[in-house]
């Protein structure tokens, strides 16, 4: 992590809401015909289509743009009872040759049949010629496939919602995992706050710098770098909604804007963009932290906020930055501790975990990879 600021960061320009002719997103979608789409409309389709609940979780679940690949975009959303569709659009191409990249994308209420959904999506593709492709998990069950043309299809399935994202050859490997994981992301947010609608966990403070670990603290990657100078306390009202106290032992607490906390790591640039896809400035996030000093309690409590910005946002903003420097192990499940609904976020690694709860625009990330002591902090929070 680094300590410089963002000021001087040549931002990549995010393009305005258009509407857009998604020719190659429509000559793909073709390649699916014979496989999901086909399965997901012959499958019992009154078992779940008419659940009001499934159809308000899958219709809270469209990707917040600034979670998108740099440059892409969202255009030709349609709502139905049984999901949507919606076309992802990359930054046009400067070559007549070269098509737009796009992803054409599809969420279907199935409930109870999701698993057979996926199955007999996979059979009917893969007895259409498409191969198996090397793909991070997503949701509760995922798996991609590759046809004759070189385009591409991503399947998951999570909380009754079966999804699939057909692109086009144009699409990189890494935009087709940045854009599935910004859908799994908001159907998650969604399921976590029950239907009403996301960036790298920061590393734990060392002694003096709110980046660096203390013993015992979580290391999973993250926005806030260390300052060079004594710990700062710039935003005191985010500080006060941390606790100070955790099981009799005093922590400690600093925090930091953006100006100073945002570095050049991958999980930095990808908040700034969400950032700047707010309309905000770096100066406009704000990020706070308690710890122990001494290492005793492994446990990490980190606030944030952006001005004037909702907090179910910001996590969708946070999650998907940790994304953008994680490994492919990390998975995110809706869950409730405490009786407050929020995220936990496993690395896979069998290191701590992340509890990461919103409450108005604050956005809470709980960090320790003991379960009892996340569920107590999570008790003390508002």
């Amino acid at each position: 992590m680094t300590d410089e600021s963002l000021d001087d960061f040549d931002y990549e320009p995010l393009p305005s809401r258009r509407t857009v002719v998604i020719v190659a997103v429509l000559s793909v979608v073709a390649i699916v015909l014979a496989g999901a789409s086909f399965v997901l409309t012959v499958l019992r389709p009154g078992a779940a289509a008419s659940a009001e609940t499934c159809r308000a979780l899958s219709w809270a679940s469209l990707p917040d743009p600034s979670t998108l690949p740099a440059g892409w975009t969202l255009a030709g959303s349609g709502f139905y009872s049984d999901g949507y569709s919606t076309s992802l659009v990359g930054p046009a191409s400067t070559s007549t040759t070269t098509a737009t990249p796009s992803i054409y994308v599809r969420l279907n209420c199935l409930g109870g049949d999701d698993h057979l959904a996926l199955t007999r999506s996979r059979d009917a593709a893969k007895a259409a010629g498409a191969t198996d492709l090397s793909f991070a998990k997503l949701g509760d069950e995922s798996f991609a496939l590759q046809d004759a043309t070189g385009g591409a299809t991503v399947y998951f399935r999570r909380s009754g919602i079966v999804t699939y994202l057909v692109a086009a050859a144009s699409v990189t490997p890494g935009e087709l995992q940045q854009a599935a994981t910004a859908v799994d992301l908001a159907i998650a947010a969604a399921t976590a706050s029950g239907g009403s609608g996301i960036i790298s966990t920061p590393p734990p403070v060392p002694s003096g710098g709110v980046a660096a670990a203390s013993p015992g603290t979580v290391t999973s990657p993250g926005p806030i770098a260390s300052p060079a100078s004594s710990p700062s306390h710039v935003v005191p009202d985010l500080e006060a909604l941390l606790p100070h106290t955790v099981n009799g032992t005093p922590f400690s607490s600093q925090s930091l804007t953006g100006t100073d906390a945002l570095g050049t790591d991958a999980a930095s640039v990808a908040l700034a963009a969400s950032i700047k896809g707010f309309g905000k400035v770096p100066a406009d996030f704000q990020v706070a932290e308690t710890y122990d000093a001494s290492g005793t309690v492994a446990l990490t409590v980190i606030g944030f906020q952006v001005v004037g910005i909702d907090g179910i946002r910001v996590r969708q903003a946070i999650l998907a930055s940790w994304l953008a420097a994680a490994a492919s192990g990390m998975t995110t499940t809706p869950t409730t501790i405490a009786g407050k609904a929020l995220i936990k976020v496993d690395y896979g690694d069998g290191g701590p975990l992340d509890y990461v709860y919103v409450h108005g625009q604050t956005v809470f990330d709980v960090s320790t990879a003991d379960a009892a002591l996340a569920a107590t902090v999570l008790a003390q929070l508002p």
